[in-house]
């Protein structure tokens, strides 16, 4: 005997059933489906052949069609399909996201298509797994989310070569990602020793300070020498300590790395310790800003 798929798919005034691949029984509506799917509709408009009374055609009277999809997989995708009453999928494991978006592409359903899609890039996909992401957006030809799993990448360290085999990410799709966040690591590191952009900024009042407070010992680095004088030890430090960060993971998140603890040796400074705080903060955020806009203009060329 076949097993009953549960609530909303049990309805006995359901005039189809879809039989999945593991024998579940989804009792469903043709008009629910063929509004979703060309496939089903034009199914549905062909000529019907006479029945044969077959049990493996006909289950209480009804029509039988039998599809690939598990019934874990159907109920998801049938979900997505029926009326705003029926919550959608949570679609939080990725493997899921990739049975239903192939299940939805293989029957012409664009809209629940478009909703997966969207469930796939939610923040809290790629930013636990973006190679994930980005091996599915990669096999079903989705650049916009393969753009978006890339730069998420970003902040994580560089993935091993054999994490991104096991991701199947195909060789093409491994060499264009190593090579963008080559790209990206190294435009991160530039705004660490090219300070041109902070003094476009209101920001560079805080620099002109950071360089002539006397209290606290100054450190002598050319890349941070600006009108003649260099900047306190302790911000230089910081900015060491980032550009390696930047290396490693080239995103925002890496410019709070070491924050803290050049506060808190700027603390030791009675000058600096008033306005270090707040002043790093907006340092921070305008050099993460900065750095935002310089990896958006760095492309994935990868072809998908």
């Amino acid at each position: 005997m076949p097993g009953i798929a549960k609530a909303p798919f049990n309805n006995t005034k359901a005039d189809i059933i879809l039989c999945s691949s593991d024998n579940v029984y989804f009792r469903v509506f043709r008009c629910m489906l063929a509004l979703t799917s060309p496939f089903f509709e034009a199914m549905f408009d062909l000529p019907q052949p006479k029945r044969n009374h077959s049990d493996d055609e006909t289950f209480d009277g009804l029509d039988v069609i039998r599809v690939l999809e598990t019934s874990r997989t159907l109920d998801m995708l049938l979900r997505f399909c029926y009326p705003a009453a029926v919550k959608d999928p949570g679609l939080e494991d990725m493997n899921d996201v990739e049975e239903v978006l192939e299940a939805a592409m293989k029957y012409g359903m664009e809209d629940v298509e478009e909703r997966v899609r969207k469930a796939m890039v939610a923040p809290s996909h790629l930013e636990s797994n973006p190679v994930h992401v980005l091996a599915i957006a990669c096999r079903f030809g989705l650049v916009p989310e393969a753009k978006a799993a890339a730069r998420y990448s970003l902040r994580h360290t560089a993935p091993t070569k054999d994490a991104l085999t096991t991701a199947r990410l195909p060789d093409n799709v491994i060499q264009g990602l190593v090579m963008y966040r080559s790209r990206c690591s190294q435009a991160a590191k530039t705004l660490c020793d090219n300070l041109d952009w902070l003094k476009q900024s209101q920001t560079y009042s805080f620099y002109e300070w950071w360089t002539n407070c006397c209290p606290c010992s100054s450190k002598a680095d050319v890349r941070y020498l600006t009108h003649g004088t260099y900047p306190r030890e302790w911000w230089a430090d910081y900015m060491d300590k980032t550009s390696v960060a930047l290396e490693e993971s080239p995103c925002g998140a890496a410019l709070m790395k070491n924050l803290a603890e050049a506060v808190e040796r700027a603390s030791s400074c009675p000058s600096c310790r008033r306005r270090a705080q707040d002043q790093m903060v907006h340092f921070t955020g305008t050099f993460a800003r900065e750095l935002d806009k310089v990896i958006a203009e760095i492309t994935l060329d990868i072809a998908i």
